[in-house]
């Protein structure tokens, strides 16, 4: 738990960083965009999600999804084999 607390501080401190270099425009967008957070419920997210299921199923150029993603981890790994070798 110490871990991750010592983690958050650091991310933090590195977006505060970051902020002071955007210019002034830039930094009161943000401050616009971060004071007036916009509640998404639940519900919303979960009818997004389901509106986008099946996404890529009428793509011609990949046949089966399992079968695509092992084929890109396979690329992958012959690269981290070659890498180590």
């Amino acid at each position: 738990m110490q871990r991750a607390r010592h983690t958050k501080k650091d991310i933090f401190a590195d977006v505060i960083e970051k902020i002071q270099f955007l210019t002034p425009s830039q930094q009161k967008f943000l401050q616009e965009v971060l004071s007036h957070p916009v509640k998404v419920s639940t519900a919303s997210k979960k009818k997004i999600l389901k509106k986008s299921f099946g996404v890529w199923a009428d793509r011609k150029d990949i046949k089966e999804s399992t079968e695509y993603v092992n084929d890109i981890r396979r690329g992958w790994q012959a690269r981290l084999d070659r890498i180590n070798a």
